[in-house]
């Protein structure tokens, strides 16, 4: 009896110890848990705090001509209107600029303005110039003769002296509803081509 007696005490024994183990490292494993929760809460609250721009980050303008394809770069002050921006906030202001763009802007075909990257050290903006976007030409009949329109306009351009009675039947049909040329070089090889 007396043995079945430890027998039974070890094995309530064991399970005690067992459980206080298994109770152990549930507790520990909680407590890591809790402890990586808070790390990354952390981490994640530092990188809420927004970068913004300062005067002594670097701006680098990035012009882009998409008819020849060329970069360049170049370095500028920073404008005080971006000083103590967000990179939502500087995006906005970009929107806002292309819609503002200058004469001189509209000019040199300004069509696009992008952030390329943004951090406290360095922005890149991008400029986007395409000359044959805001181009444009219209050839019709006026009054017996070959009128150059610009786009968008109603008044004429120039008259090229071409004669409609000097026309094929299939140039003088083109030319009825309108033909539509993008680029100065595109308009005078047309205009070749129907003098010829």
């Amino acid at each position: 009896m007396n043995r079945k007696y430890i027998v039974i005490c070890s094995f309530f024994v064991a399970f005690f110890v067992l459980s206080l183990l298994c109770y152990g490292s549930f507790e520990y494993a909680k407590k890591q848990e809790q402890k990586k929760l808070a790390q990354q809460n952390a981490a994640q609250t530092s990188t809420k705090q927004e970068q913004r721009v300062t005067s002594e980050t670097k701006l680098v303008i990035e012009k882009w001509e998409e008819e020849s394809e060329e970069l360049v770069k170049e370095e500028r002050d920073m404008p005080p209107e971006y000083a103590g921006l967000t990179r939502e906030e500087l995006e906005k202001q970009l929107t806002v600029e292309i819609k503002d763009k200058s004469w001189e802007e509209e000019k040199e075909g300004l069509v696009k303005i992008t952030l390329e990257s943004f951090s406290e050290d360095k922005i890149v903006i991008r400029k986007v110039y395409n000359k044959s976007s805001e181009q444009g030409y219209i050839l019709r009949l006026k009054d017996g003769e070959v009128v150059i329109y610009r786009k968008d306009e109603k008044e004429p351009f120039e008259k090229t002296g071409l004669k409609e009675e000097n026309l094929s039947k299939q140039d003088k049909k083109i030319l009825q509803g309108g033909y539509a040329v993008r680029t100065e070089k595109e308009l005078y090889s047309v205009l070749e081509n129907f003098s010829s």
